[in-house]
Formats: C-alpha cells, structure tokens, sequence
C-alpha cells in the first residue's frame, strides 16, 4: 500500500479493527489486582507503549513501559521477577528485539499484531490479532490500529469496556481530522520544507504523537528531526532555535504557551491541540482536533496531521515513500 493510500484508509480501518479487537478481548483475562505490567516494542511501537502505560495507570492499572531493546539486553536483569504481565507491540510481528525480548520471560504475556503466524505468536501466550489489513513501508493504518487496541485492551482491563463512545465516533473523527488537516499543511508545508530541523514536542499520553511524529518525518520526508518531552525542552533544547528550526507541537497544557514563545522567535510553529482558546496568528497555525474521552483516541488523531505534513514535504522532494533506503537484515524476522 502506497504511503497516502494508507494515509487516507484509516477511518475504514479503525472501524473494522475495532470490532475485531472488541471480539477478541472477552477471552483476555485482566492483570490480578497489584499485578505489574510491562508495555513494550521497538520503533513507532516503542513511542506508542509510553503512551498506553501512561493512559493504563490513569485508568487504574500498575504499568510501564519497557523498551524492547532493553529487554532483550542479559544485562538487564531476570525479566521474570520484572513484571507479572507483558503486552508486546509489533505490527507485523517480526520485529526482532520484541521478539528475543519475550523470549527471556516465563511470565504471562500478550502480542498485539496483525500477523496471526509471525513470529511473536510463537514467544507469547496469548495474541490480540488487529485485523488491520496491509499497512504502507512507512506505517499508517498499523499505527492507529494499534494504538486504538491498546486503548480498548486497556479499558477492558480496568473494567471499562463498555465504554466505546470514544473508539465508535473515532473513524469519522479521524476523516474529520485528515481533511482539515490538508487545508493546515498547504498552509505550512513551505516553511517546514524550508527548515534546518523540525522539532516536535509533546508529553504524557501525546509522548507517542511526539516520537513517532519526529520518526515518520525522518523516514517517509527525510527530514531532520528530533523529538522532545514538553518540560524537558524548557531546560535547554529551546537553546539553538532560530527562523530555520520549525517546531510541531502536540498537547493542551503547557505546549499552547510554548507554541506562541516559540513562533514569536519567528520559528514556523504547527500546534496541534483540542484547544478552543487559541487561534492562528504570525507563523503559528493551529490545527484543532475534536474532543475525546479517551487520551489514546486522541493520541490516533494527534499523528494524522504529522502523516499529511510529511508526505506533503516527502511530495515536494520527489519521493515516493516506498520503502527504507538503508535497510537493515537484522530487525525483522522471517515469517514460518
């Protein structure tokens, strides 16, 4: 699937996974009370793991996130007095350092992946299939897929399952966003594609928007990019910005203020918020998302807009987003 093709099929995808994953969690028993869970992967799974370990605790359940790398690390101690539950994220259940990383742990374990005999399925206890088709070489529909069914499995773990307002209205909520995302970036795409750097900055649940904001930018625009937590860019990253570096920042609290320090430093600045106090004004435009009762829902409609961005500058720079120019023989497994 081509990269704007699977930009643009992610509404339809989000609602058909949806049922799958909603199928699917009834057979998934919850953590017992005071158990730890570990969230891991690697990559864009990586960025997506911080996000659901923190929206898991709001809701009431003991995790972390643990990155895949340093799980699978000896050196990092006996993963079976770690946690008493791991959740493992790849896509396509190749990845090879989620992989080894379970592969070091006897204790209770679940794959998140759309590939039912990949190799994941074969190092963990029970999988949470998305059903989310075929993805494009840069992910798209894998991404929001998953995020939407760590959120679901989240909630039914907390005993919230029935809660499905904030997933049933998220595929026309993300058709929404893709559209008024289109008009924002023709609006910023000259300026971003003109810049040294892009920073994208953003904290808590938006932690994910952040990192694989700053990732599909690099891989699908080649862009140079770097991603930073919103407090610790307030204590020295902010120190080489100047008209040449653009900044994208995702959030509602203290990004605002950032978003309006920065763009008056003549910094093109994109915020991307639910925010209604603040408008577009000198180089800072604002993209306004639509509410949402859940912080991982608004996490699959927070990366939309990055998506459009970068293959509106991947567009301008004549590449065709189809595939990795540096491929790696090592990070993905083969299939059975």
């Amino acid at each position: 699937m081509r990269f704007p093709d699977g930009i643009d099929a992610q509404p339809d995808v989000l609602a058909r996974s949806a049922a799958s994953v909603r199928e699917a969690l009834g057979d998934l028993a919850p953590p017992a009370p005071g158990d730890l869970v570990v969230v891991t992967g690697v990559g864009a799974n990586e960025h997506i793991s911080r996000s659901a370990a923190a929206a898991w605790r709001a809701g009431g359940l003991r995790a972390v996130a643990v990155p895949a790398p340093e799980l699978m690390d000896p050196d990092g101690g006996d993963l079976d007095t770690l946690a008493d539950l791991y959740v493992a994220l790849s896509e396509s259940g190749r990845s090879a350092e989620t992989v080894a990383a379970m592969e070091r742990t006897s204790a209770r374990s679940v794959g998140v992946t759309n590939v039912e005999d990949a190799p994941l399925a074969g190092v963990v206890d029970r999988l949470l299939l998305l059903h989310s088709g075929e993805d494009s070489p840069v992910y798209t529909t894998g991404y929001t897929a998953t995020l939407q069914a760590v959120g679901l499995l989240g909630e039914h773990w907390a005993g919230r399952g029935g809660e499905v307002g904030a997933w049933s209205s998220l595929p026309e909520q993300t058709a929404q966003v893709l559209a008024d995302s289109r008009a924002v970036v023709e609006e910023v795409g000259d300026a971003f594609d003109r810049s040294r750097v892009i920073d994208v900055v953003g904290t808590g649940t938006a932690a994910a928007s952040a990192g694989e904001g700053a990732l599909v930018l690099r891989e699908a625009a080649r862009a140079h990019t770097a991603a930073h937590e919103t407090y610790n860019y307030l204590h020295g990253p902010m120190e080489p910005l100047d008209p040449a570096t653009a900044c994208l920042l995702v959030g509602d609290g203290r990004e605002v203020r950032l978003a309006r320090d920065v763009s008056a430093l003549g910094c093109p600045t994109l915020l991307v918020t639910s925010r209604a106090d603040v408008a577009s004004e000198g180089s800072l435009r604002v993209l306004r998302l639509p509410g949402t009762a859940s912080p991982l829902a608004a996490a699959a409609l927070q990366i939309l807009p990055v998506q459009v961005l970068a293959w509106a500058l991947a567009e301008r720079r004549g590449l065709a987003v189809d595939g990795f120019r540096y491929h790696q023989d090592d990070t993905k497994l083969a299939t059975p």
